[in-house]
């Protein structure tokens, strides 16, 4: 007799959740931007939410770590007990800014310059700041170009339904709940004969130490694994309750016949570090074959947290294509 499945997400009262936004921004003068804009848009953003969001002056502790909303979207830190992380970079940010890739970045005075945002666990309590925020976000990109927020949507991944959240005529938050859960995701139908996951964006995982070039499904389904598992713990209800050991095992059943992916650079220069910086990472698709049900509610849901390093700006997106037949 074979071991029986591991086991789906069935978390009780516990639960993982996450809310969609499509926002958009009006470019107030001719931009030159970056081909990727997500970690322009991420430092744009990051420096106005600190300055608007927490009580502290500059260059001061923050008085209220464990409410502020900056220091818990952006420096969530550790709890006492949590012995293997004691580091802010360790724990993940429960939110993803993630502009679609575009072959001209350049927009004329009065294009939209739009880009998906997405909010996880307890992040999604703080969306009126981000509003705030976004709305304090005057210029993005070299020479900080003049810039405009004009709408927010909210949007529900699994059903494509829109509701209108934010426009600058009106200058108001309307009320709306479209968060889609982890077991939300249980209920979409697994493919029978397996998927091909599309790397949208650079997709960089690590394993044994090392970052890895051809996207073995154990490889994957791990990290993405660790990701939620940290979101669930430190931003959502509490640990998932899941069989981890299970999972893991059974996801190296799983297997990569097709690899299509592609080994790929860009540079960006990051105004903190004051350099040009160069990132790399899987681009593509990556064909897998083998009984998907035990991990398709987290693969489904990964498409919106995104997977493996950087993905607060928009790295490791990817979108699943059921296997026909």
């Amino acid at each position: 007799m074979s071991d029986p499945a591991p086991r789906a997400p069935a978390n009780g009262n516990r639960t993982l959740a996450l809310a969609r936004y499509r926002v958009a921004f009006e470019a107030l003068e001719p931009l030159d931007l970056p081909a990727y804009l997500g970690s322009t848009l991420r430092g744009a953003f990051g420096h106005a939410f600190q300055r608007l969001c927490c009580p502290a002056p500059r260059g001061e502790a923050c008085p209220i770590p464990a409410s502020c909303p900056y220091h818990v979207v952006f420096e969530t830190a550790p709890p006492p007990d949590a012995e293997a992380l004691r580091t802010h970079e360790e724990i993940p940010r429960p939110f993803v800014i993630a502009p679609p890739p575009v072959s001209e970045p350049s927009y004329p005075a009065g294009a939209e310059v739009a880009f998906d945002l997405t909010l996880v666990g307890r992040a999604r309590e703080f969306f009126p700041h981000f509003v705030v925020t976004l709305r304090e976000v005057d210029g993005i990109g070299r020479g900080r170009r003049p810039v405009a927020l004009r709408r927010v949507d909210a949007t529900q991944p699994l059903t494509s339904e829109l509701a209108k959240v934010y426009v600058a005529e009106e200058n108001l938050v309307r009320p709306h709940d479209l968060a889609v859960t982890l077991e939300d995701c249980g209920a979409v139908p697994c493919p029978t004969r397996g998927a091909r996951v599309v790397f949208l964006t650079q997709t960089r995982l690590a394993h044994d130490g090392r970052i890895v070039q051809h996207p073995e499904f154990h490889v994957l389904f791990r990290r993405l694994l660790g990701r939620l598992s940290s979101l669930a713990r430190f931003h959502g209800d509490g640990p998932l309750d899941v069989d981890f050991r299970g999972l893991i095992s059974a996801a190296e059943d799983v297997r990569l016949i097709a690899d299509d992916t592609q080994w790929t650079a860009w540079t960006r220069y990051s105004a903190r570090q004051g350099r040009r910086m160069e990132w790399t990472g899987l681009v593509g698709r990556a064909t897998y074959e083998g009984d998907l049900t035990p991990f398709w509610p987290y693969l489904v849901f990964g498409q919106w947290t995104h997977v493996g390093k950087s993905a607060t700006f928009g790295l490791g997106g990817y979108r699943l294509e059921p296997l026909g037949g």
